[in-house]
């Protein structure tokens, strides 16, 4: 299934939200061929297949951006690379999956001597497929981000989990585990989905101590 499963990176990414059931027609992707972009951020492409767009990230060997313009086999980039890249191809995927990627990246911590790299992986994606679930956009005629941020009640504020319930009748109360009582909002948002649980399961992996999942 991955590439390369031991670090992350957007191509298994992308492999992995749409093995999680997202629609590829809601996040469109598409490859460029002798590629090359200037420090100015002028890009241009011997050919293309799929989708490329202006907005879209765009990703290589040495090469991590966005597509700003584009009219057919050229255009230009933002952020300009730093160095002349000349690279043999680039694949380009949806801006939304790029920023959740990128979140996920940079808020997965880093994994304890000894841990698989797979451990870590699979945080990072989860996570990830958590935060596209919130910032995607559907397509023309796409539903899906729209169906799962309402079956999961993405939009709706959690002040917490319940801890006890009544009635005239009966009642009810549950025995809340310490660690919920100091989760954060950001937290308790991650506690809506099956993929926000798996990575909040491989945060606590890291002891008690930690912000936020203690």
């Amino acid at each position: 299934m991955f590439t390369n499963p031991t670090a992350p990176n957007i191509g298994d990414f992308f492999a992995f939200v749409l093995n999680q059931g997202v629609p590829s027609a809601d996040l469109p992707s598409g490859t460029l061929t002798t590629v090359t972009v200037d420090t100015l951020g002028n890009l241009t492409a011997a050919s293309t297949t799929g989708t490329v767009a202006a907005g879209m990230a765009l990703v290589g060997n040495g090469l991590n951006t966005y597509i700003a313009t584009w009219t057919g086999t050229s255009g230009t980039v933002s952020p300009a690379p730093t160095a002349p890249v000349s690279i043999a191809s680039a694949s380009t995927y949806s801006q939304y999956l790029a920023w959740a990627f990128g979140a996920a990246v940079a808020i997965t911590l880093a994994p304890p001597p000894g841990m698989p790299a797979i451990e870590y992986v699979m945080a990072v994606y989860n996570y990830g497929m958590h935060k596209l679930l919130k910032v995607g956009q559907d397509q023309a005629e796409q539903t899906f981000f729209a169906d799962q941020r309402a079956a999961f009640k993405l939009l709706s504020f959690k002040a917490g989990p319940i801890g006890a319930s009544a009635d005239q009748a009966t009642s009810q109360t549950l025995v809340t585990p310490d660690f919920l009582k100091g989760l954060t909002m950001g937290d308790l948002d991650l506690l809506l989905t099956p993929w926000g649980r798996e990575y909040l399961d491989y945060s606590q992996a890291s002891g008690p101590s930690i912000v936020g999942v203690s």
